[in-house]
């Protein structure tokens, strides 16, 4: 059994350390995290000189494992020294860092002015050699040879949250075909079959298609739903079964290398990432998300004055955001340029973003935080756009509405049109007609005397 330090924990995606007395490469695997899942405790079996390295093809000692009771068992595919030569997981292959696919860390350090990532040998005598003297070398030579550099897109892409949707059981292929047995006796353990309705195939190509097929499945069951044999549906699977043709040995070496379609992918992604200013240029204001985090007003001002003068910080505790605005707008746009996906306080990454204008609030029915008052001319006193509410002065069953100037307690007239008239609030002890008086056996007062008591 192993004791280790889950990711959730600590809000950050790290590699996972050797525990006491176990030497990281021979006694334990070079992993991250995420991949020995959320559970602090597993079992995980050794296999010496079991496997063979789909990278490099050197034997190496095998670890198997099960990150937790709704994953799949995972165990390592490439040898220790092929690991540390990039710095990737020998699981998953991603950066150790960032948890960024190896192809994109390396794109990314170099976009940014960092080294080139040198063409590693991927067969012959020439790979032998160069994993042998990675062997040899220490761990620390190792790592700075491959000269990660951080810049600001390397940071913006990596992941600060641990994504276990890449421990989920594999996909069932007779289920897509439609000819799964063991799905009737309930005994398959890949997916959907065994409960898990999570696709993060779909997630990025087709949305619409993951939340049908989720709907249909929660409302059918997994049996139903192989049978289905519609247009909509078959599309759906046929897109599932294309995410899982090709070499599987063929995919990790394309990984590996930073050849494969995921990694053009996340690029492309982050040449999207930069925040585009408004064109209203009187917007001063940034929006910070606080992702249920305790964060003061002296945290945002630590973070935020380097690009200078602040006018002001407003904390909402209440939706759980802050307004940072600032005096001049080439400020705010320093400020949203540099923290913009790498806004981190406290340990925690906050989502930064423009500020809306204040007219743009207004007409979403915001003021100040607070909701527009009714527009009905309907529901308002004096008539259209006076903006107060009408307030009914006897809300009780029973009362008796009198009439107008008549009597000591006359309810005023209705203001002339376009006059301003605040609404009076009456309590039921005003009216006349209730606590028990009877106004028809009161003989009217004298002008300016109060009315006689029986």
């Amino acid at each position: 059994p192993v004791h280790h330090e889950c990711a959730a924990s600590r809000g950050m995606v790290k590699a996972a350390a050797a525990p006491d007395g176990l030497e990281s490469g021979t006694d334990f695997p070079i992993v991250c995290e995420v991949c020995l899942g959320p559970n602090p405790y597993l079992r995980m079996i050794k296999q010496p000189n079991a496997k063979e390295c789909k990278v490099s093809g050197r034997i190496m000692t095998s670890f198997r494992w099960k990150p937790g009771a709704a994953a799949r068992y995972k165990e390592t595919v490439i040898s220790p020294e092929v690991a540390r030569a990039k710095g990737v997981c020998q699981c998953c292959l991603m950066d150790m860092e960032y948890n960024l696919p190896v192809g994109v860390r390396d794109a990314l350090v170099a976009s940014g002015g960092g080294p080139d990532q040198k063409q590693l040998p991927e067969t012959g005598v020439n790979q032998t050699y160069y994993y042998d003297q990675v062997a040899k070398a220490s761990r620390e030579d190792v790592e700075a040879a491959y000269g990660k550099m951080a810049n600001d897109k390397l940071l913006r892409m990596s992941r600060a949250q641990p994504y276990y949707d890449r421990n989920l059981p594999k996909l069932c292929s007779f289920w897509l075909k439609g000819a799964c047995s063991r799905v009737v006796q309930g005994d398959c353990p890949f997916r959907p079959c065994c409960g898990t309705f999570r696709f993060p195939e779909l997630a990025g190509s087709n949305p619409d298609g993951m939340r049908k097929l989720t709907e249909a499945l929660e409302r059918l069951g997994t049996v139903e739903v192989m049978r289905d044999k519609s247009a909509d549906m078959e599309e759906i699977k046929e897109q599932m079964r294309a995410s899982q043709r090709g070499s599987r040995d063929q995919n990790i070496r394309d990984r590996y290398h930073g050849t494969d379609d995921l990694t053009s992918k996340y690029i492309g992604k982050a040449d999207k990432m930069d925040l585009t200013p408004p064109e209203d240029k009187t917007i001063t204001t940034l929006y910070v998300n606080m992702m249920g985090q305790q964060i003061t007003k002296d945290d945002l001002t630590d973070a935020f004055y380097a690009y200078g003068e602040i006018s002001n910080i407003s904390v909402v505790p209440a939706s759980n955001c802050a307004f940072v605005t600032y005096i001049e707008r080439e400020s705010a746009e320093a400020a949203a340029k540099k923290l913009a996906g790498v806004l981190s306080i406290k340990g925690a990454r906050l989502k930064l973003m423009w500020g809306r204008p204040q007219k743009a609030r207004e007409m979403q029915g915001q003021t100040k935080g607070l909701p527009m008052p009714p527009s009905d001319p309907a529901m308002t006193a004096g008539g259209p756009g006076m903006g107060m509410p009408m307030m009914n002065p006897f809300p009780y069953p029973g009362a008796a509405m009198p009439l107008p100037g008549s009597g000591p307690m006359a309810m005023p007239m209705a203001p002339m049109p376009g006059a301003f008239a605040m609404p009076t609030m009456n309590y039921p002890s005003m009216n006349p007609n209730q606590m028990g008086t009877r106004p028809d056996r009161i003989p009217p007062p004298p002008p300016g005397r109060p009315p006689q008591k029986k």
